[in-house]
């Protein structure tokens, strides 16, 4: 037991939100964006809800290669 370090983690809870925020973005911004008319808004709500999920899942992916 002497050398070994514990250590807690929130990655965990990080890689949870990211994916969690990307589809609620999608499913719930891009549609109202969508029944509103607002395209620009609609585009940059599709991007940053994929570009989340895609966080979401490199560090998802991160994580088991290193552990």
């Amino acid at each position: 037991m002497i050398g070994e370090s514990y250590t807690m983690s929130y990655l965990n809870y990080v890689i949870l939100l990211c994916l969690l925020s990307g589809i609620l973005i999608l499913v719930i911004d891009v549609r109202s964006f969508e029944i509103a008319g607002l395209n620009k808004e609609r585009k940059v709500s599709k991007y940053l809800g994929w570009f989340s999920i895609l966080i979401g899942s490199i560090l998802f992916m991160a994580e088991i290669i290193l552990q």
